[in-house]
């Protein structure tokens, strides 16, 4: 398995389980892992964040989690394998 296709289905396991909370279409939009009819106060301090750095072993700024509640399900995993391999040297 490579290190993308680990990425992606370790994210799409986190994804899944928040897009469940609030009985989202899966539109591949990370915004949707939060709700969208009542939107969220906070983005950054949340266990969607949280499972993300846990998973991943990475701290995201606050721009970042903000970045990433704009990204599609692609561009959050290649933004995840971006943010692991600077924490890997």
């Amino acid at each position: 398995m490579t290190n993308t296709s680990s990425i992606e289905e370790r994210f799409y396991k986190i994804y899944r389980k928040h897009l469940k909370n609030y009985r989202q279409k899966d539109t591949k939009q990370i915004c949707c892992m939060w709700s969208i009819k009542d939107l969220p106060d906070e983005i950054f301090e949340c266990d969607q964040i949280y499972d993300i750095e846990n998973a991943f072993s990475i701290a995201l700024t606050e721009d970042e989690a903000l970045n990433m509640y704009d990204m599609n399900f692609k561009e959050a995993v290649n933004f995840i394998e971006e943010k692991t391999k600077k924490n890997n040297n």
